[in-house]
């Protein structure tokens, strides 16, 4: 077994803040709409989501109760399940950067002999699912015997015992293993000499300033953590040690729907990984087209890089990456069973569609002028140096109420209240808020 001492990490610039933008209004009702609806359409327990849009901002969106009387927040934290392997997978390639292994190393040059386990699997089999093995989850009986003790902490050791026959030779074909992650952490523990926890900590969620992201079991509770649903069932009082130990690296992380965009964000741009390592990482193989800790998808009829997470007791998670806009989707649910990933497409569907967010080439509202603002019947807009194509206003809801190509309508005939306007020119999208009173 080889260990290489401690890791160096260096992260690329990062900008916490994504923008400081203030979200569109309109579009922002809209999404909450959406989670406030599907939430009630499903008898769903709580949801607490975010997006990044790049041009438009950042929101965030809770609704439903954490259990009795208490309310979801966004500062809430819930179990992500198998979000975390992307985690994994990117300590793994910060190993790389080092020099502290090689994505073609084989196992048997970190870790000891388990049965089942071929010592000749490379660690980026491991990390993209072609490993063969079979996955520690599908043992018969594998949550009741967990919860035999729920206080008993498992090794990484011990999950490997269970380990079953493999279901085919190494790089031949591919099937998504818990298993694959549980060993990667092991290798990182063995190549440094840390505990995975503590390389985590080091080389992401501190850099990163993911103050509310943690390793069950490993590391400090932080804030205020969801209660879980199971079945109905409020399962917070049962302690979530035994569970949280046998996920460890491919499961076991919790976080908050913010947090989780911003990793996503500062991910997807270059600020985590160089050009090499974000290549492995988005490599695409196998039936179920996987990267490391990323599946490429059509939704929509578009590409999105995303995964899932599901973990007993109960906490469903989902995060999107549009691969055309840039945009960014985080759904949290602190039940079981729930769809996070269909929450997470139908506010893609939702943002993609809305006609009032702010789009590329979207120029500053400084630079138009409308008046009089507040009105009472004719509205004049100008932009200097920009012949208008069309101008189109929206009511609070979103929905378009006029068209025109003409730099001036009139709003004597509508409600008082606050209306959208988006002006079109060959350079772009201006848009304006207008008050009818």
């Amino acid at each position: 077994m080889k260990k290489t001492g401690s890791i160096l990490v260096t992260l690329l610039s990062f900008t916490f803040i994504v923008n400081a933008q203030t979200f569109d209004p309109v579009l922002a009702n809209k999404l909450q709409n959406k989670i406030d609806s599907i939430k009630t359409a499903n008898n769903l327990k709580g949801i607490s989501a975010s997006v990044i849009y790049p041009g438009v901002g950042t929101w965030k969106g809770v609704t439903g109760i954490s259990h009795s009387g208490f309310p979801i927040t966004s500062d809430m934290e819930f179990g992500i399940g198998s979000n975390t392997k992307l985690f994994t997978g990117v300590l793994l390639l910060k190993l790389t950067e080092n020099n502290i292994i090689n994505l073609n190393d084989s196992l048997h040059q970190y870790l000891p002999a388990f049965n089942n386990v071929n010592p000749n699997i490379t660690i980026r089999q491991l990390l993209n699912h072609t490993s063969g093995l079979a996955d520690v989850n599908n043992v018969v009986g594998y949550a009741d015997s967990i919860l035999t003790n729920p206080n008993r902490i498992f090794t990484p050791t011990e999950v490997m015992s269970w380990v079953g026959t493999p279901l085919f030779a190494a790089g031949t074909s591919w099937n998504y293993c818990n298993t694959n992650y549980i060993l990667a952490g092991m290798v990182a523990e063995s190549a440094t000499g840390q505990s995975f926890g503590q390389l985590l900590r080091d080389s992401i969620l501190f850099p990163l300033q993911l103050d509310s992201t943690f390793l069950g079991v490993y590391d400090s509770v932080l804030n205020t953590i969801a209660h879980p649903w199971q079945g109905g069932v409020d399962k917070f009082s049962t302690p979530r040690k035994a569970l949280n130990s046998v996920a460890w690296s491919a499961g076991a992380m919790y976080s908050t729907s913010g947090e989780m965009a911003s990793w996503y964000h500062s991910l997807m741009n270059g600020q985590v990984l160089n050009q090499n390592s974000f290549n492995e990482l988005t490599t695409f193989v196998g039936s179920g087209n996987y990267g490391i800790g990323l599946y490429n998808t059509n939704v929509l009829g578009r590409t999105v890089w995303q995964h899932g997470g599901t973990i007993w007791g109960g906490y469903n998670s989902s995060m999107v990456y549009d691969t055309a806009t840039g945009i960014i989707i985080c759904v949290l649910i602190n039940q079981n069973p729930a769809q996070a990933f269909q929450v997470s497409i139908e506010l893609l569907s939702t943002l993609i569609n809305n006609p009032v967010g702010i789009t590329e080439n979207t120029i500053s509202e400084e630079l138009i002028t409308v008046y009089p603002n507040p009105t009472n019947g004719l509205v004049h807009i100008e932009i200097p140096n920009q012949t208008i194509q069309s101008i189109k206003l929206y009511d609070l809801q979103g929905q378009l109420i006029k068209e025109t190509i003409q730099n001036q309508f009139n709003l004597s005939n509508y409600s008082n209240g606050t209306y959208f306007i988006k002006a079109q020119t060959k350079t772009g999208f201006y848009n304006y808020k207008i008050i009818k009173q």
